[in-house]
């Protein structure tokens, strides 16, 4: 069977929900055993397929476990919401949302976001692929850092791309401490975060929030 042979049976429905199935399988193994205990064989058993789906649909083990986990990280921090916002107060929003269970980052996904950042130091793919997400995210929160500065209702005098770091540094040390001390206060975290992105002189509330500069 040549290549294109292959793909056209890939775009099929019955080869994209095998795919599907395949990657969710890997996606929760991750999240229970680890990445390096993840099998091929356990992938194909908990979704229920061959063994040999796996090597017709990815090249390899790590193929596999590398889309799978990049799919839920990406798929936990959508761009598109985030570009969607225009104060620094739905960023916070978001942030306790996440913080709080209620965003898509459950349990599971905040252990495979774990894996996925160990694997980073480790294979330049993975590496590479989240580098470039997180720097897509960070020139989005830049963004909309610089608006919110011009509408008086960001910190003044601060670089927008050194903020959006810290903002950006500020949610990883967040996961750390979720997966090393679930009982930590992390709802409270977010909202002391949010007090720090107000502009000198405020007295409280959420950043961007009942400034006459307002939403957009």
């Amino acid at each position: 069977m040549g290549d294109g042979d292959r793909f056209v049976h890939m775009d099929r429905p019955s080869g994209q929900a095998t795919r599907r199935r395949l990657l969710d399988a890997a996606v929760a193994l991750i999240a229970e055993v680890g990445w390096g205990r993840v099998t091929t064989r356990a992938v194909a058993e908990r979704a229920g397929l061959p063994h040999g789906a796996v090597s017709y649909h990815f090249p390899g083990k790590q193929a596999l476990l590398s889309e799978a986990a990049m799919e839920l990280v990406e798929r936990s921090f959508p761009l598109d919401e985030l570009r969607e916002l225009d104060d620094l107060a739905g960023v916070v929003s978001q942030m306790r949302e996440w913080a709080s269970g209620s965003a898509p980052v459950d349990q599971m996904g905040r252990a495979v976001l774990w894996e996925a950042l160990r694997e980073a130091g480790r294979d330049p793919l993975v590496r590479a692929r989240s580098a470039g997400l997180l720097t897509r995210y960070r020139r989005v929160l830049a963004d909309l850092i610089g608006a919110a500065q011009q509408r008086g209702q960001a910190p003044a005098g601060v670089d927008p791309d050194a903020l959006a770091t810290l903002l950006a540094a500020a949610a990883d040390g967040l996961l750390m401490h979720a997966m090393l001390d679930p009982d930590t206060d992390f709802v409270g975290a977010v909202e002391a975060l949010g007090v720090l992105l107000l502009p000198a002189g405020s007295t409280g509330g959420e950043p961007g929030a009942g400034n006459a500069g307002g939403r957009r």
